[in-house]
């Protein structure tokens, strides 16, 4: 029997990441980290731009290839996939996506099966690297897909269409982002003696580009290690690309509407790469002054502007980033509140954004009566996409259930069968359900009654053959 050779996408709102690993042997986890980048910025990452670009229709680039100022270019098209998360999203970033896609004569899911092409075969290409020509032939191929918490069951549909229209191998599952950022950041924690005690409880913040997913689990089990979820995951669409959208808007506020419209394209992208690689992941709220180049920009010393360079002074960077950060502070209090477990233990930061010194400070501050210790992941921005890969490999055939890390979950739907029953009016049969059927007895059915099989927020240990 071929082995198991098991991928793991992370298909993010503003990024992506791949990760891979075989299920035998020394089941080494390998993550797809040399991305073909033209422009020589960040040649080695663990993740590549959800973006992609068009020419006469057809796609042209993709991720760091793309030249935002001279191609027609698509981003964001992962939120409208799904019609619930619409209102989470940047309005005006959502409406140049959808003006692009209409200009284009696409749809979300169309853009989606573009992408999902162009790093399928690149993930295909990296693995060939390692394991020769032959591969695919070699291996039998298992697909791992995250998607956010809050995804709906119209989304999950959309990413898995989108997917299989790509090419991708047709055994493709689905895992929520927050759970295989657990498996990843627990598993890693696994390995290293007095981290895990039993009946502790985490709660996982991912805090990525579009969205901030949470979700809390407890420790079950030590050896092997399982955990169960507390807490229904949720999230909110305020990931680091809103903290960069206000930055852009502060920029052109200072230098002036018409001024920053008339700059060179290519100036503006460079500071904002400054920014993106330098300022935003530095920002600790010092009281530190922090400087973006600008070039082409008329001197302005009332708002620091000098020679090209724009200093902007801390109160003003606190500003933008509290407009982001404050939100997440409420969504993980929420998070916390609604556990109320004992042995509440740690918060756990993944994420790009989640690597981010001045999140960590304002969670750490207000948790610091709590007890609860907040802590950043080492590689906290390839979680996700490491721990999909992990989730596939342990959800493997050859694999036992009761070797699963995630041993329970809270439902995230109702589920249950339709049917009739004979009429009863003291349970709450309506008249209008009630109907004869051509049965021998001619009695009185109640047509259209539900049987909950399972409810939304049940809390639901998982057992064999049991799937929902």
């Amino acid at each position: 029997m071929a082995l198991e050779l098991v991928v793991g996408i992370d298909f993010g709102t503003t990024y992506s990441g791949v990760s891979w690993i075989v299920n035998g042997g020394t089941k080494e986890l390998n993550l797809v980290n040399d991305w073909p980048n033209p422009k020589g910025w960040n040649t080695n990452t663990e993740k590549v731009p959800t973006i992609i670009s068009y020419k006469n229709g057809k796609p042209y680039n993709w991720g760091y290839e793309v030249d935002i100022i001279n191609e027609v270019s698509v981003s964001w098209f992962k939120l409208l996939l799904d019609p619930n998360q619409k209102a989470r999203g940047d309005p005006r970033a959502l409406e140049v996506c959808r003006r692009t896609l209409e200009a284009l004569g696409k749809t979300a899911e169309d853009v989606a099966t573009d992408y999902f092409r162009c790093i399928w075969q690149y993930t295909k290409e990296a693995i060939e690297e390692k394991k020769g020509a032959s591969w695919e032939s070699t291996y039998t191929l298992k697909l791992i897909i995250t998607v956010p918490a809050i995804w709906s069951q119209i989304a999950m549909e959309a990413t898995l269409t989108a997917a299989r229209r790509a090419g991708l191998p047709t055994g493709i599952s689905l895992v929520t982002e927050p759970e295989a950022a657990a498996l990843a950041v627990l598993k890693a924690k696994d390995k290293e003696p007095d981290e895990l005690h039993l009946h502790d409880s985490f709660v996982i913040c991912d805090a990525g580009g579009g969205t901030v997913d949470l979700i809390t689990y407890k420790i079950t089990k030590l050896n092997p290690l399982q955990i169960e979820e507390g807490v229904r995951g949720e999230g909110d669409g305020c990931g680091s690309v809103h903290l960069d959208i206000a930055f852009e808007k502060y920029i052109q506020m200072i230098v002036g509407e018409k001024q920053y419209r008339s700059l060179d394209p290519k100036a503006k992208a460079t500071m904002l790469h400054g920014y993106e690689t330098g300022l935003k992941r530095a920002y600790s709220g010092t009281n530190k002054e922090y400087s973006v180049e600008l070039h082409g920009v008329d001197d302005n010393e009332k708002e620091g502007i000098d020679s090209g360079t724009i200093t902007l002074k801390p109160q003003v960077l606190r500003t933008l980033f509290d407009h982001i950060i404050n939100q997440i502070v409420v969504l993980v209090e929420n998070q916390v509140d609604e556990a109320q477990m004992n042995g509440q233990r740690a918060i756990l930061l993944v994420g790009g954004f989640g690597s981010n010194k001045y999140l960590h400070k304002r969670l750490k501050d207000a948790h610091e009566n709590d007890g609860i210790d907040v802590l950043k992941v080492m590689n906290g921005w390839s979680s996700i996409c490491r721990g999909a890969a992990t989730w596939g490999l342990e959800h493997s055939l050859s694999n036992p259930l009761n070797k699963r890390t995630v041993a329970a979950r809270i439902a995230r739907f109702n589920y249950g069968n339709c049917w009739c029953v004979p009429f009863d009016a003291s349970k709450g049969h309506l008249d209008i359900d009630k109907e004869r059927l051509p049965d021998p007895n001619h009695e009185w059915w109640a047509m259209n009654q539900m049987e909950w099989i399972l409810k939304k927020a049940w809390f639901s240990p998982l057992k064999v053959g049991q799937i929902h």
